[in-house]
């Protein structure tokens, strides 16, 4: 009989293995149903006008859809990205120019056990960007 509260004291060792496709799975069986699932192609509203299409997996009995870590990951882009275009996530910081280019300093907060990295800048629409370190 299962019991709510664990016996910390007598507790087992366990392993496992996790294989190299779990989180890009290849197929997937529904958790209700028990059934094998099929492909699906799904487009996910994120915002009145952001959509996301990624690739998961349909029941055809109870029609639930499920998504692999690596189409999760695609779905957090778009969201970071939906706050970022929606103003919810800002900082105000000057623009100067020193002859050639434009520079902003970055906050200390925000770059706390950060080394000198290289960034990414991606244009996300007119007088707009998303800097991001790599």
């Amino acid at each position: 009989m299962k019991s709510d509260n664990p016996d910390w004291e007598n507790l087992e060792e366990v392993s496992f293995e996790i294989e190299k496709e779990a989180f890009s799975p290849k197929s997937m069986t529904c958790s209700d149903c028990k059934r094998k699932m099929s492909r699906s192609a799904m487009e996910v509203q994120i915002d009145s006008n952001i959509f996301v299409k990624v690739n998961g997996f349909e029941c055809a009995k109870c029609h639930k859809k499920y998504i692999g870590l690596e189409e999760s990951k695609k779905m957090d882009r778009a969201m970071v990205l939906n706050r970022i275009i929606n103003d919810s996530i800002s900082m105000k910081r000057k623009l100067s120019f020193d002859g050639d280019n434009y520079t902003f300093r970055v906050p200390k907060e925000l770059t706390q056990n950060v080394e000198k990295k290289k960034i990414e800048i991606i244009p996300i629409g007119p007088n707009r960007f998303c800097a991001t370190m790599q």
